[in-house]
């Protein structure tokens, strides 16, 4: 990673740690910290060493980061000294280059929706984005998101059907099964198939529909449909109760 986009991860790092002790009200072990900040951050890996480097730097800063004894009288925890603060309040918290870089990117990987409801919350949050970016941040953004290059996909993919994405969307949120016109190969008619929508899954540029068959049979595992074969569909007025997130595993399923 570039030099300057792992200053910026290391920024929100430390503003990620100010903003835990200054909403703690008490000490915090070093493990409790780090699981909060890889947590927020999605970091893989964050070290003690780290952790205690970041808080000597909010010292070396002005903040009042102290280190004491935990309840317990075995650990030691960090807490930020409310009482000499001095009424500083901490900014809110700003977007950096490296967050708007990484949102780039993945707006040109999700090019392929342009024309469905998912690109429209796509262009509608990155002109939130840039209209509070000073002029200046957006210059440097201009220059550097060109590190990373998006290869061509497909655009405008299923702008044809812009309908399509939002009546599966809506029939998986509100558990209502759907009729569709399933066209399993170009040489064959389409058949009418009944299903129990469960998950759109997105394997750029195509997007699968992961749904049970209804009605649901014993030991019959979820089918994965490209959603380019779907003609015609149909939201019936039957919803039904879908099984735990955690039993579905779209990877594991063969497409339809």
């Amino acid at each position: 990673m570039p030099r300057n986009f792992a200053r910026h991860e290391q920024f929100l790092r430390i503003f990620a740690l100010l903003e835990i002790l200054s909403n703690a009200r008490h000490p915090i072990d070093d493990q409790s910290i780090m699981v909060a900040i890889k947590d927020r951050l999605g970091l893989g890996r964050l070290s003690a060493r780290t952790l205690r480097r970041d808080c000597e730097f909010l010292c070396s800063c002005g903040y009042p980061v102290d280190h004491v004894p935990l309840p317990d009288g075995r650990k030691y925890g960090w807490q930020l000294s409310k009482d000499s603060v001095n009424g500083r309040k901490i900014p809110s918290e700003p977007l950096t280059l490296l967050e708007l870089v990484a949102f780039l990117v993945g707006r040109d990987l999700m090019r392929s929706f342009e024309g469905t409801i998912l690109w429209t919350g796509i262009e509608t949050l990155r002109f939130k984005l840039e209209r509070d970016v000073p002029a200046e941040m957006l210059k440097r953004l201009d220059a550097a998101r060109r590190v990373f290059h998006v290869r061509t996909i497909d655009p405008s993919r299923y702008a044809a059907r812009p309908r399509l994405i939002s009546a599966l969307s809506g029939a998986i949120t509100d558990c209502q099964e759907i009729e569709i016109e399933h066209k399993a190969e170009d040489s064959l008619p389409p058949s009418p198939v009944r299903l129990q929508p469960l998950r759109l899954v997105i394997d750029p540029p195509v997007v699968q529909l992961l749904a049970a068959l209804s009605p649901s049979l014993d030991g019959k595992p979820p089918v994965l449909i490209d959603i380019e074969k779907i003609g015609k569909i149909r939201t019936l007025d039957v919803t039904f109760i879908p099984p735990p997130p955690e039993s579905i595993r779209p990877d594991s399923i063969q497409p339809d």
